[in-house]
Parts: structure tokens; C-alpha cells; sequence
């Protein structure tokens, strides 16, 4: 192979996987296409996006409807050589026949040419040995798929790891050395496919975020993934900045002290943060709260200096990983911004329609104040307030208002009075967008 060529090629690619019922698909693949080299990626989706149609396709266990994938310049379906070099984890196990572990993985050793004697090797590193002399029925769903992990990253001299869920449903007893393995592959100069609907696993490991669907590898991320569920691309047209989300978990000292409502109100004022919502807690309990901003490190001293400030307690600062829910609504703002020239949900050359597009053009989202997309000014609406408008008056209860104020500024707030029956007042959350 030339230094530096993608290892995994996919090119047009149609598939349909036979994972439903009585071997009905579930999911497809309707013009697939990519190029992956040495490194981690992970594919994100789910199996009606056509995850198990590609994992087949990669393995060699089936070949595509149309289009074509190559690993090493070869079809893995036509060239057991290829297939040889491939480390495959299915979506459910598939080991050789045997009545032990140790005869069947002796099976699979021998038929990709290594001694039949190294099967314990394989299991000690991923600590899953006891599981040598067990029967092959007697092992669990999670047993089996470890024993399949174990022959998966053994293989010798790899060109590819393509592995389906490779954290779930899994019996080994800790994830790190199935990550270190998977680092050293790939520092090697392997290809490792981690195909999987987990956004936590996708970030925490992968170079590169691949996200398939319904059918199409839609786009691809940094592994940091800090735009899976942020604004589009910067690299599209008019593209708003990326935005993080951080979680704070403060505790609760008391009805007096200060507490969420107190460190919401002090950073509602500072630029680093541009929007912010609390679910405060009762006394000695922890309340939590949720912070969209440009930038993690600028937002989490902003965080530590208000709570510092206000005298706030804070039990943790979290990055957390989205939804694919998230991913998703993430994913058709990007091709909305990515495709200005015809209306969102179009056909295209070699692109199926998305189910639910607006039929009139991309849809503009504006939150936590992202800047407009460019384009015409809307029409004027018609005099008097909007419908959405909030009617004058005071601010609901937990609400910061938007004007600077004396909460905004970081002043602290004192306990809300008992309801007029006497009774304390619920847990209360709030929310604040900067502007």
C-alpha cells in the first residue's frame, strides 16, 4: 500500500442489511461514500441508518446492490486474503463451531493461519481467560461477544477492526484495555471502524465522527465531536459558531445560602457564556446546572470564578455527549446550510429525499444567540406584540431577566416566600439565554 492511502474505500454504495424479522432488513444504505485511513473512526447511527448493512459490507459477508467497497484496493467479499487481514465483531456472536471456547477458537485461529495454541493469549489481555474452558452453550449473548473481541483485535497483521457496539453487551471487566488495544491497532497503521449509536463512545476514542443517515454518510466531525450537536459546519455558508454545553452540579447548603439561582444570576452577565438554565434542588441536596457557551475553557473559569465570587459549592463541571437525537437535528441544519441551492429535502443527484423536509427551502433556528442565516429580511410583521411576546408584568418565578439588573450583576437572591397556604414551594428551574 502507498504511505498515507485510504485503506477503506466506499464508493456509491447500496446495501440493505438482513437483520428484521425473517430476514427482512432493517436498515440501508442508498449511495454511501468515504474513504478512511489508518486511525479510529467511528460510524454514527443507528440500524435503520444502515449500520449492520455497512458492518456485512466490511466484513466481506455480503457485497453491495451497487457501488463498491475496497480494503487494500480489494473486495473483501471476493478475496478471502483481504478477509484474512479484517478483525470483524457482529452485532451478535457468530463463533465457529465447537463444543468448547477452546475448540472454537482453535477453528477460527486455523483458518486464518495462526497456531491454534494461542487462544488464551488472545483472552488474558481483555481478562475474559476463565472463559477457555467453559462450553460454548453455556456461554451468555455478552460472553460470546467477548470471546468474538478477543479473535477480533488478534488478528495478525490487520488491515481493518471493524467493530459493532464494541462497549455493549460485552463481558469484559473493564473497557481500557479493549481502548488500549484499539489505540495501539490504529498507531500501527490499522484502519479500526467503531460502529456504534453511542456518542459518548463515539468522542471518547475516535479520530473521526462519521455520521450515517438514513443511508448516507451525512457528514463528518473532529473525534472531539463538539459540533455533533452544534450550529453547522464553520466551513459552510454563513455558519453560526460551535457551540459546547457544560453541566455544573453545585450542592445545597441551605435555604439561605447561596445555591443555583445565585451563580445562574452571576453569569448572566458574563460574555463567555451565552445561555443558561438551573434546576435547583432542595437544602443539602445538589441542583444542577446547564450552560451553552462558545468556548468549554473560557466558560468553565468564567463558572469557577462566579461560584468563587458567590461562595457557591460545586460538586462537578461535565462535558456531557449528545443524543442522537441531538446528532440528528444537528445533522439536517447541516445539510440545510450545505446545500443553499435547492430547497432542503430536494432530491439530488445521488441523494435520496429526508423524510419530513420542508418542502419551501433550509429552516433557520436561531438559539442561545446565534447569528441569523444571510439572506432576505422576512416581511415586516403586523403592528402590536407578537404572539409569543410575554405579557407585561413582573418576571414568571425562576426566570433571570435579560436586562441587566441587580440578580444579573451577581447579587444574590434571598429564599422565595412559603406559598399562601403555608407550604414550602417546590424545586424550581429557570433559564436565561444571553444576549
Amino acid at each position: 500500500m502507498i504511505p498515507g492511502a485510504p485503506i477503506v474505500v466506499i464508493e456509491g454504495v447500496r446495501a440493505r442489511d438482513g437483520a428484521g424479522e425473517a430476514g427482512r432488513s432493517r436498515g440501508s444504505l442508498v449511495g454511501a461514500t468515504a474513504s478512511l485511513g489508518a486511525g479510529v473512526h467511528a460510524v454514527l447511527g443507528a440500524p435503520e441508518d444502515g449500520t449492520l448493512a455497512l458492518a456485512e459490507l466490511l466484513a466481506g459477508r455480503a457485497a453491495p446492490l451497487a457501488g463498491r467497497v475496497l480494503v487494500a484496493g480489494r473486495e473483501p467479499f471476493r478475496s478471502a486474503a483481504a478477509r484474512a487481514r479484517i478483525g470483524v465483531l457482529a452485532a451478535a456472536p457468530e463463533l465457529p463451531d465447537g463444543a468448547s471456547v477452546a475448540s472454537s477458537m482453535s477453528v477460527a485461529l486455523r483458518a486464518r493461519g495462526a497456531p491454534s495454541s494461542g487462544a488464551a493469549a488472545l483472552l488474558e489481555p481483555l481478562g475474559v481467560a476463565p472463559l477457555l474452558v467453559r462450553r460454548k452453550a453455556s456461554l451468555s449473548f455478552a460472553e460470546a461477544r467477548a470471546v468474538e473481541l478477543s479473535l477480533a483485535l488478534g488478528v495478525p497483521q490487520p488491515l481493518l477492526i471493524c467493530l459493532v457496539e464494541p462497549f455493549a453487551d460485552v463481558a469484559v471487566p473493564s473497557p481500557e484495555p479493549v481502548r488500549e488495544r484499539l489505540r495501539a491497532l490504529a498507531d500501527g497503521g490499522a484502519c479500526v471502524v467503531l460502529i456504534t449509536s453511542s456518542t459518548a463512545d463515539a468522542r471518547a476514542l475516535a479520530d473521526r465522527i462519521h455520521v450515517l443517515d438514513r443511508g448516507v454518510i451525512a457528514r463528518t466531525e473532529p473525534g472531539d465531536g463538539d459540533r455533533l450537536a452544534g450550529a453547522p459546519s464553520a466551513a459552510a455558508p454563513g455558519a453560526a459558531r460551535t457551540e459546547v454545553e457544560l453541566h455544573v452540579l453545585l450542592h445545597e447548603r441551605g435555604p439561605d445560602a447561596p445555591g443555583a439561582r445565585a451563580l445562574a444570576a452571576a453569569l448572566a452577565s458574563v460574555p463567555a457564556v451565552r445561555a443558561c438554565a438551573w434546576e435547583q434542588g432542595p437544602p443539602d441536596a445538589s441542583s444542577t446546572l446547564r450552560i451553552r457557551a462558545a468556548d468549554r475553557e473560557a466558560a468553565a473559569l468564567a463558572i469557577l470564578d462566579a461560584a468563587a465570587r458567590e461562595d457557591v459549592t460545586l460538586a462537578a463541571i461535565a462535558s456531557p455527549a449528545p443524543s442522537m437525537h441531538d446528532v440528528r437535528a444537528a445533522t439536517a441544519l447541516h445539510l440545510a446550510a450545505v446545500r443553499p441551492r435547492r430547497p432542503f429535502g430536494a432530491p439530488g443527484a445521488g441523494a435520496a429525499p429526508l423524510p419530513g423536509a420542508p418542502p419551501h427551502g433550509p429552516v433557520a433556528v436561531a438559539a442561545f444567540g446565534a447569528p441569523a442565516p444571510p439572506g432576505p429580511a422576512p416581511s415586516d410583521p403586523p403592528p402590536g406584540p407578537a404572539p409569543s411576546d410575554p405579557p407585561p408584568g413582573p418576571a414568571p418565578a425562576g426566570m433571570l431577566p435579560v436586562a441587566p439588573s441587580n440578580a444579573a450583576a451577581g447579587g444574590q437572591t434571598g429564599a422565595d416566600p412559603p406559598l399562601a397556604d403555608g407550604a414550602p414551594r417546590p424545586p424550581e428551574t429557570g433559564r436565561h439565554d444571553a444576549r
